[in-house]
């Protein structure tokens, strides 16, 4: 099993290099309300979960979709709940909480 700082290192390099502007706010904004209360194992599925293309992401956290079989539904609840998205799931602006 890998260590914290490893985890950590990983967690955010995947939140950072997103190929869409939107999901990088939305995983930032996530990171910065929740990763101190994540265990190393909540990481890990974290981590898996962005293994998923940022379109499928964003069409599950804005209810436009419904995830896949086998997608860690509570996950993404973690990161919609904790990413300061809007009632209807879309991620707000810059600027705009």
């Amino acid at each position: 099993m890998e260590n914290r700082e490893t985890i950590r290192k990983r967690l955010i390099f995947l939140a950072e290099r997103r190929s869409i502007a939107e999901m990088e706010r939305v995983l930032s904004r996530f990171l910065a309300e929740r990763f101190a209360q994540l265990t190393d194992e909540e990481c890990q599925r974290v981590i898996v979960l962005l293994q998923q293309p940022d379109w499928d992401l964003l069409d599950w956290l804005s209810d436009l979709q419904e995830p896949a079989e086998g997608v860690d539904r509570e996950a993404l609840e973690w990161i919609a709940c904790r990413s300061g998205t809007k009632a209807n799931g879309v991620p707000p602006s810059d600027g705009v909480s």
